[in-house]
């Protein structure tokens, strides 16, 4: 019996979300640069040509791992409030970093990494700047760049650098210094 249309958007989103993973691995494993179509293809267990059906470049699939992610910051800026309350959404930057760590990694290497970058185009910098802007909605232009490059900075050397970093208690003592009376 043929699949229902219902049935065929749930195995292409499920392929998609295949390939996404597979990327997601071997980006942050390999390298983007270093990574071939092919290869994701084969880590995600399907032919290239099914790749190229859901995404017509790896760039492509850099763009939609980076999408994918912006509505899990989104998601944590929601969950702040409409007054940003600082310490929920602090809290929450971190538990995003260690709730999706793969992603991360690829996150912070990417910055690193000239074809990812190249790939990324605007979006790195649009991205950037729409998180910026939610905290300038509560925060000076001054604050809301001191608190991002604080938050940015610890997830980064977690992610990367410091897996033993005890982020709990870092993120506890920037919540402390940022919700302190001043």
């Amino acid at each position: 019996m043929p699949r229902s249309p219902a049935q065929n958007q749930l195995l292409r989103a499920a392929t998609r979300t295949r390939l996404l993973d597979a990327a997601l691995l071997l980006f942050a494993r390999d390298g983007f640069a270093n990574t071939s179509v092919k290869a994701i293809a084969a880590e995600a267990g399907l032919a290239t040509g099914l790749l190229y059906s859901h995404f017509p470049s790896k760039d492509a699939l850099l763009l939609a791992l980076f999408e994918r992610s912006l509505a899990d910051v989104q998601t944590s800026f929601a969950e702040a409030g409409p007054d940003l309350h600082l310490p929920t959404l602090i809290r929450g930057a971190a538990a995003l970093v260690r709730q999706h760590l793969p992603f991360w990694r690829l996150f912070y290497s990417v910055r690193s990494q000239p074809a990812a970058l190249a790939a990324l185009g605007p979006l790195l910098a649009t991205w950037t700047r729409s998180i910026r802007g939610a905290l300038e909605s509560s925060l000076s232009e001054a604050e809301a760049y001191a608190l991002f490059t604080q938050i940015d900075g610890v997830c980064e050397h977690f992610a990367l650098y410091q897996p033993d970093l005890p982020l709990d208690d870092v993120v506890e003592a920037i919540v402390a210094r940022w919700t302190a009376p001043r």
